[in-house]
């Protein structure tokens, strides 16, 4: 159902235990769409003690005002962990601004990359492929009536019945290795699309680049080793990790890839301690074109 809250911004509504983690958003028709991973305490304790509640999809059509004056309605988009999407949104992005142009009409679709968690929770999960339709997302709530459609393994589209909260076993694993934080972007400049994201926790953030969105994605390729996870790096501490990493076109010079990430402690004094950490790290490199 849709529901509107009078709480803080970004609060869950209805929920005292639920708290929202920001993916990726877009604005279409005046309205600014952000999706996010609804999360809940596990129990276990630590900094992984966590898992999901499911995603939902905020609209805030006077995003232009104060934040203590929006008006922010939200849309579940699906419950459990077993499909969750926004990781990374693509609207009016691609060949003339269709992200699908072997369809006529792929321009007329918001795509969302869903998260799919491999079998074990050791190993980073996939990237599945949802799209809506532009004209619908008012109505995006599931279950509802909105046509959500899911990209098969043959590379067509099917409908994905909205009381299920598993994609069917013929969903097409688009990107893999995925990641719960990462970004999707086309490059009108090269003709390509570049996924940014981390791979678990290693010691590198990643990239992968497709000619298209559907399909054909080179292999994961490294794209940046994280300083703060050598020992020599005034930031180092053995219970470092780093993560979320993500690029933004819109701060981005000819022939540039600008991308961030973030480096947190499984240590609450590492944070208290240096302020360094915990934080948005800025990298500029050059625009990646060819696979290694």
């Amino acid at each position: 159902m849709n529901t509107s809250t009078q709480g803080p911004v970004f609060s869950v509504p209805g929920s005292n235990t639920d708290w929202f983690w920001p993916m990726d958003g877009f604005v279409y028709n005046g309205t600014l769409y952000l999706a996010f991973m609804q999360m809940h305490a596990t129990g276990s304790g630590g900094a992984f003690g966590f898992a999901y509640s499911g995603a939902q999809l905020a609209s805030i059509s006077n995003y232009t005002a104060p934040p203590n004056q929006w008006t922010i309605t939200y849309q579940i988009l699906n419950t459990g962990g077993n499909a969750v999407p926004g990781a990374s949104i693509i609207v009016g992005q691609g060949p003339n601004g269709n992200p699908d142009p072997s369809n006529p009409q792929g321009a007329n679709y918001a795509y969302f990359y869903t998260v799919v968690p491999a079998a074990s929770s050791s190993s980073p999960p996939s990237m599945a492929w949802l799209r809506l339709p532009l004209t619908e997302l008012a109505c995006a709530a599931r279950p509802g009536n909105v046509d959500c459609q899911y990209l098969k393994t043959d590379s067509t589209w099917n409908s994905w019945s909205d009381t299920d909260t598993v994609l069917p076993i013929d969903n097409a694993s688009v990107i893999n290795p995925g990641a719960t934080e990462m970004t999707v972007r086309y490059h009108d400049s090269t003709k390509q699309w570049i996924a940014v994201y981390p791979v678990g926790l290693d010691n590198k953030a990643h990239y992968a680049i497709s000619s298209s969105m559907t399909s054909a994605w080179g292999q994961s390729e490294n794209l940046y080793s994280y300083p703060e996870l050598q020992s020599g790096n005034p930031n180092y501490t053995r219970n470092i990790f780093c993560y979320a990493a993500k690029e933004h076109v819109e701060l981005e010079g000819t022939s540039q890839l600008f991308f961030t990430y973030a480096c947190n402690s499984t240590q609450t004094g590492d944070l208290t301690n240096n302020m360094n950490l915990y934080r948005p790290v800025v990298v500029t490199q050059s625009l990646p074109t060819t696979y290694d």
